[in-house]
């Protein structure tokens, strides 16, 4: 099944169309169940039970299945947001850091001291944390040693900078962490919105098949979101 976020919990939902989305599907339920008592419609499904406090009883359901798609789309958005700005703020962090490890790189050669502790002959790494590490690392090494501190700073390496850098980097740490909670919050919201769907989409899907048969070949099935063959 096709869904916004693509995640393994909506890619298996049972009887529905793979072509269909969550919202789709929700936006049936509403049509069929908002329908369900209208004149020629509700007395014949009455015969099998469906009374007006067990469409009630439907209508509820749906209304919070809605509520946790809302909050679901919400959190997902945010959390969107939230790797926008984390991948934002690492972009600019490693753009400073590539032209400052550039800079000290020809200004160390041939010094293993200063290369080994600044670690200029590592590559950059691919994961962030590896990432992290070094960066981190570097700077703090520049900071906190006072004699390759001064030799950076002729070419343009400052202690300003180098403390900028700094604080951009706890940043980074901080919206790193936000990222994470709300990626566990959208996973979470996803999770309750699958569970609910789960359970009211076969009661759905039931009281259809019982329309199809007990109303065959009538219009008024278009009302219950039913194609009705002219």
């Amino acid at each position: 099944m096709e869904t916004p976020q693509n995640t393994p919990a909506e890619e298996t939902k049972p009887k529905k169309s793979s072509y269909e989305t969550i919202e789709e599907s929700i936006a049936k339920m509403r049509l069929t169940f908002d329908n369900a008592t209208l004149p020629g419609i509700f007395e014949i499904l009455l015969t099998v039970g469906y009374t007006e406090e067990r469409i009630n009883l439907l209508k509820n359901d749906l209304t919070h299945l809605e509520d946790l798609q809302q909050i679901q789309t919400k959190e997902y958005a945010d959390q969107y947001a939230e790797t926008e700005l984390f991948n934002n703020k690492k972009k600019e962090i490693d753009i400073e850091y590539t032209i400052h490890r550039g800079l000290v790189n020809i200004l160390f050669k041939g010094n293993t001291h200063a290369r080994s502790v600044l670690k200029l002959d590592e590559p950059k790494p691919r994961t962030y944390a590896n990432w992290y590490q070094q960066v981190s690392n570097f700077y703090d090494q520049l900071g906190g040693i006072a004699d390759l501190q001064t030799k950076a700073s002729t070419v343009g390496v400052t202690e300003a900078k180098v403390t900028t850098q700094k604080q951009a980097i706890v940043d980074l740490q901080g919206i790193k962490e936000s990222q994470r909670i709300e990626i566990s919050e959208a996973q979470a919201a996803t999770e309750a919105r699958d569970i609910a769907f789960d359970e009211l989409f076969p009661q759905y899907t039931e009281y259809l098949e019982y329309a199809k048969i007990l109303l065959a070949g009538n219009q008024v099935l278009e009302a219950l979101g039913v194609t009705v063959k002219r």
